[in-house]
């Protein structure tokens, strides 16, 4: 059977797996807060040492010297794939310390980073919360926030654990500051070893009120189970076949940042079918919280969705005393229920938003795990998204296997086309078919990859959107080494061949045209669009980009120099942006660089 393209869900939604509400983004009740926008580091900001030394290979010193504090983006945090800072909000920046990557593979013993001085004078219970990334890996790397006043010694005021995959919320109190001025001292310590970084973001410090509880985070499914736990149905899915749907399962985030102690702290669930009335759903979830204190919930709301489309949710924290800032007490979820109709039957984990592309040229498997309730289910396909750095001609197979990795079935080789590049370019994904369709007779897990082998060309998976450690999964086909990347491949399962996105059904991306190519000094690039303004991005083969430039509305061409690239091959995009706000389709095109 010949693979079908298959175009991205007519029932399109921008759902979110993990909306952070925190008092950190409360703009309005921060007495200083930090967000750091892309650049360099705010000129009031200091790192300490200013420059550190880079090291080679083997961790010698190599004589050249830069800060070791940057600010960022997921590509530039993860550049050399050890330090996978979540994506979270999409295409956020913050400040980091990366002990693997570019610019600075270096030796990072006790850095530190310093805030402007902040005025407590006029408070009386103030405090600090704070996102922050540390996985301390592999050898323990330490990360710490000290509180230091004018004039006085700094003392160590939070100790953050490794974590792996996700961004920690911290609240620390600084009601013993008071009276005076404060500066922050975030600390890192890579102990002397390799190490991956750390990454700060979302700063606010604010004066604590008598009675304050925020929602500082939210999913869908259970976030207190494991993913790998496979006798409970846990993982939050962005797309859920109405057939496999069982009652809706929250959880949240619940923090008390008040002074007083919260008690019967509920949490209401608006939930709403395609724009419907809502069915309003409340739970009462924590019966007491201490000052400053925080806690993780589950609740089941018992909603199932009564046909496919899109499923909104709209969360609300209360406790029995009233809010004196409810402007930290909601968030929103989503996602959409499928049918054969409509949606092509799909089961998904991403959020469909790239933030990031996973695979190497030494032969992979990526995908996704599923929790499948047994009830004659029949899944006949998987779907993928390829992302930059796949080349045309490349092979890839679907393989669908059990909990234990155990083969169920597979595809035969797929060999990537041209639609299939534009498509994926285009926010779609290619639906490739199993040789033989597999029942689900009994509740369990079930793994969907797709596999690269190494002699099958160059190709790459997108990802995006966070999930918690073992629901996705890449595999290194030369040892079967296995880690649990936290964020989706976006790998599918679908429980019919589609009906909708037939090959020919969407118009495809334009293709630019580049001369010469190979290159060596310079390139042209021509095809883009005249009539628009715009970026053209070169990403490498692990789809990093490593050249941006802009193009001006009636340019139509531009000349770009390609002197300071490594030899290989390179892919190249063009994003115009629609004056009247809409969204265009990218135009693609293949780079050799000599």
């Amino acid at each position: 059977m010949r693979p079908i393209v298959l175009d991205r869900s007519t029932l399109s939604v921008l759902f979110v797996i993990a909306t952070w509400q925190c008092q950190a983004q409360s703009r309005a009740t921060c007495l200083y807060s930090e967000t750091f926008p892309s650049g360099s580091l705010p000129t009031d900001w200091a790192g300490l040492p200013s420059q550190v030394e880079r090291l080679d290979a083997d961790g010698n010193g190599t004589g050249e010297f830069t800060a070791p504090w940057q600010v960022g983006s997921t590509y530039q945090a993860n550049a050399g794939g050890y330090f996978p800072v979540p994506d979270e909000p999409v295409g956020n920046t913050f400040a980091m310390a990366n002990d693997d990557a570019p610019p600075c593979d270096c030796a990072m013993t006790d850095l530190s980073l310093f805030s402007p001085f902040i005025d407590l004078s006029a408070t009386t219970a103030p405090a600090v919360t704070y996102r922050i990334y540390h996985d301390g890996r592999p050898f323990n790397g330490q990360a710490s926030l000290w509180a230091c006043p004018d004039g006085g010694t700094c003392t160590r005021v939070d100790d953050v654990p490794a974590v792996l995959g996700q961004w920690q919320q911290r609240t620390v109190d600084l009601s013993a500051f008071t009276g005076g001025e404060l500066q922050l001292r975030f600390r890192y310590d890579d102990g002397g070893q390799w190490a991956s970084g750390v990454a700060v973001d979302d700063i606010c410090v604010f004066e604590r009120l008598g009675n304050d509880i925020a929602l500082s985070a939210a999913w869908l499914g259970d976030a207190t189970a494991s993913a790998l736990n496979s006798t409970v149905r846990s993982l939050g899915y962005s797309r859920m076949p109405i057939e496999q749907q069982t009652s809706l399962r929250l959880s949240a985030r619940l923090r008390n940042n008040g002074t007083s102690t919260a008690s019967a702290l509920r949490v209401e669930a608006a939930i709403s079918l395609n724009g419907q009335t809502p069915t309003v759903i409340t739970t009462t979830v924590v019966e007491s919280l201490a000052p400053l204190h925080d806690t993780l919930v589950t609740w089941d709301t018992g909603f199932l969705a009564g046909g496919p489309g899109n499923v909104t949710i709209a969360l609300t924290a209360e406790a029995l005393s009233a809010d004196e800032d409810t402007s930290d007490n909601s968030a929103s979820l989503g996602y959409v229920s499928t049918s054969a109709e409509e949606g092509n039957d799909a089961m998904a984990l991403d959020n469909d938003l790239a933030s990031s592309v996973c695979g190497t040229d030494s032969g992979f498997s990526a995908g996704c795990r599923f929790e499948m309730i047994g009830v004659g289910s029949v899944v006949h396909g998987i779907s993928v998204r390829f992302g930059a750095g796949t080349l045309l001609g490349s092979r890839v197979h679907a393989l669908l296997a059990d909990g234990t990795l155990n083969l169920l079935s597979s595809s035969a080789s797929h060999t990537v086309s041209d639609g299939d590049l534009a498509l994926s370019f285009s926010g779609g994904s290619v639906y490739i078919p199993l040789d033989s369709a597999v029942t689900i007779s009994a509740a369990g897990d079930v793994i969907a990859l797709v596999r690269c082998l190494p002699d099958s060309g160059a190709l790459r998976v997108t990802c995006g959107g966070a999930v918690p450690q073992g629901a996705a999964l890449l595999i290194d086909v030369s040892d079967f080494l296995i880690s649990y990347p936290g964020t989706a491949p976006i790998v599918r399962l679908h429980l019919t061949d589609p009906v909708t996105g037939l090959p020919g059904s969407r118009p495809r991306a334009a293709k630019l045209t580049i001369s010469p190519n190979p290159a060596k000094g310079s390139v042209s690039i021509g095809g883009l669009p005249a009539r628009t303004e715009g970026t053209v991005e070169i990403r490498d083969l692990q789809g990093r980009p490593v050249m941006r430039v802009t193009w001006q509305q009636g340019q139509g061409q531009l000349m770009i120099g390609v002197l300071h690239l490594p030899p290989g091959c390179y892919q190249v995009l063009a994003w115009p942006i629609d004056p009247s706000g809409g969204q265009l389709q990218p135009r693609w095109g293949s780079l050799l660089v000599e």
